[in-house]
């Protein structure tokens, strides 16, 4: 588990609100999601500076985890942020409302997660294999700490792809559907 006190201080950096334009509509991450990246990365890092094999192992899960967390804040949880009112709850502090304009782009990036899931996908295999490899060499040299955090990170990207994705692509299609 992350530890809480890290996640505030992620939420108080103001590094958990991530916006990415691409037409003219910003869409804002869910900020318990933004936090939860924040924070994995920040423990990962802090992983990488371990001695011996540990932070090696470290080092290569975050070589390929910060590219991948940089596409699913791109293509994947924008989208997660117009789900309330997708769901007609009133809008809050920073919520878009669903104007055509919001409803074009909210489709556009769903047709490009859509194309990048496969790959993204993959890269979970390519990241769940420099998981395991950090947890049996941080197991090996007793730390713990970082071994947990291994299948801390493993847990996440499940439920990236059993609750985050799906949620994000259908986000898309409901959007698709009230247009018609």
């Amino acid at each position: 588990m992350i530890p809480r006190s890290l996640l505030a201080a992620s939420l108080a950096t103001g590094l958990a609100t991530f916006s990415f334009p691409v037409l003219s509509v910003e869409f804002s991450i869910p900020e318990p999601l933004a936090a939860d990246h924040k924070a994995i990365h920040s423990q990962l890092q802090a992983a990488t500076r371990k001695t011996g094999r540990t932070g090696e192992a470290a080092t290569a899960a975050m070589r390929v985890l910060e590219p991948h967390f940089e596409k699913e804040e791109r293509f994947a949880l924008p989208q997660l942020g117009l789900l309330p009112t997708l769901a007609g709850q009133p809008l809050s502090s920073g919520q878009a409302d669903l104007t055509p304009e919001v409803r074009k782009e909210l489709i556009a990036r769903t047709d490009r997660l859509r194309s990048e899931l496969p790959q993204m996908l993959a890269e979970h295999k390519e990241i769940e294999a420099a998981l395991d490899n950090m947890e049996k060499v941080a197991a090996a040299e007793n730390q713990q700490d970082a071994a947990a955090l291994a299948r801390e990170i493993r847990t996440h990207a499940k439920e990236e792809e059993l609750i985050l994705y799906p949620a994000a692509l259908l986000a898309g299609e409901y959007a698709k559907q009230q247009q018609r």
